[in-house]
């Protein structure tokens, strides 16, 4: 008759309920990447030209962020200088100089547009990575192999903190265009588009657009909160998982199962023993003192 272990080891994986949440979380990494894929591509591929437009935020956006005229192939016309603009030295006997007007010059010193560009092609590749590493979760999260589990969790974890991080270091540097957005016509000069475009109001303030991008940037605020919300939750997870482990481990060294009976020879041959019914003991003698002795 065999014996039983007294200590049932439970398998470390995760709860069906733990499951359904992580499920949730990539749903909704996956909803956001896709969402940023599709406005990546209408950024790349040329749909925000600014000549339909006929709102002045929605032409100063479309030339501020949107649409980089030297990627979509548009030819801007550079704005000719005036110098040395005299006027009549009419003093009337004074001793004053003759006035000289130079205006401001028009240049592209700082393209944001393209800068735009570049920067929401880097956030494709870090979406596409975060978008690969949520899908790996959603398949294996059934395994029985703690350490892949484990090594899974914590990829989508460190990845999205990172993906946070990523979010607000651009709407921090989003946020400082509004040094060159002051009123909308310092839009119109850094951008390049003062002869293209003309506009009603040029001294109204512009600063709205950087504070919009940097809120996209931060995904609308409320996504960003829910991002923060979701690594909270995966940390708990992993702390569920890494206690549950610990615990079978102390488990195991605390109660050994209880190993099977097996028969063993006596190591020492000149053990005393009864049998049944004799009152007189016996030496047991082993084959090799019979033979030698």
């Amino acid at each position: 008759m065999f014996r039983q272990s007294l200590v049932q080891l439970e398998q470390v994986s995760l709860s069906p309920k733990d499951k359904r949440i992580c499920g949730w979380i990539v749903k909704g990494i996956m909803t956001q990447c896709v969402l940023v894929f599709a406005g990546a591509a209408t950024i790349d591929f040329c749909v925000w030209s600014p000549e339909h437009s006929t709102h002045d935020y929605d032409k100063l956006a479309r030339i501020m962020y949107l649409y980089d005229p030297d990627a979509c192939g548009y030819y801007l016309r550079a704005s000719s200088s005036i110098w040395n603009l005299k006027f009549n030295n009419d003093t009337r006997g004074m001793n004053i100089r003759p006035i000289e007007w130079i205006p401001a010059v028009v240049t592209v010193s700082t393209r944001l547009s393209a800068k735009t560009r570049k920067y929401v092609r880097l956030s494709v590749i870090v979406h596409v990575i975060w978008i690969l590493v949520a899908v790996s979760l959603q398949m294996f999260k059934s395994t029985s192999k703690l350490r892949f589990l484990k090594l899974l969790l914590g990829a989508v974890f460190y990845f999205s903190v990172f993906v946070i991080v990523c979010d607000l270091s651009m709407a921090i540097v989003y946020i400082a265009h509004i040094q060159q957005s002051l009123t909308k016509g310092m839009i119109l000069r850094y951008s390049g588009w003062s002869v293209e475009m003309k506009i009603k109001r040029y001294d109204d303030f512009g600063g709205w657009l950087p504070i919009i991008a940097c809120i996209c940037w931060m995904r609308g605020v409320f996504v960003l909160a829910l991002n923060i919300y979701c690594c909270r939750i995966l940390l708990l997870i992993r702390r569920r998982i890494r206690k549950s482990e610990v615990r079978t481990r102390l488990t195991l060294e605390e109660n050994y199962p209880i190993p099977e009976a097996k028969y063993e020879e006596p190591l020492d041959d000149k053990v005393l023993y009864y049998r049944a019914g004799e009152f007189k003991p016996i030496s047991k003698k082993s084959y090799r003192s019979m033979f030698f002795y």
